[in-house]
């Protein structure tokens, strides 16, 4: 059973739309796959990128300024779906690889432990948000750098 957030749906006046451009569908099926998901349903996953709430099947990309990392399969892309608990990217194809089967135990986020892990998809991630990540990591960087300086010294 994947663990994922309820489909959301955009309004526009009043109207129910589905988010986000329409979806090829051979984005829709992961290509990729590490390890078979025999109880992976393939109906249920289609839904749930076509309505935006799970980020497509992208193919692998170039680096390209625009794309983004995924930290499990070190693929870039588009863009990635989000971590609810702590908001770090993952692919679709690296999180269906996480989730568990039917006969095992939910699943802890891979990056901060969380139990109960899920995603959810905004897109692609704005200037901003950019900008504020390369600052954490920067932060990050020289934290462990004060800390090796004075560790050798």
């Amino acid at each position: 059973q994947l663990s994922l957030p309820l489909p959301g749906i955009a309004t526009t006046m009043g109207n129910a739309a589905p988010r986000g451009p329409a979806v090829e569908e051979r984005l829709t099926q992961p290509r990729r796959l590490v390890r078979q998901l025999s109880d992976l349903d393939s109906d249920r996953l289609r839904r749930l990128i076509r309505s935006g709430d799970l980020a497509p099947c992208f193919d692998a990309a170039e680096e390209d300024g625009r794309a983004v990392e995924c930290p499990i399969c070190f693929h870039f892309y588009p863009s990635l779906n989000r971590s609810k608990c702590c908001g770090k990217g993952i692919c679709t194809e690296c999180f269906l690889q996480l989730m568990p089967s039917k006969a095992s135990k939910a699943v802890h986020c891979p990056f901060c432990k969380t139990a109960a892990y899920a995603v959810e998809y905004r897109g692609a991630r704005t200037l901003s948000e950019k900008k504020l990540q390369r600052e954490e990591e920067q932060s990050v960087y020289e934290g462990a750098t004060r800390i090796h300086s004075k560790n050798a010294g």
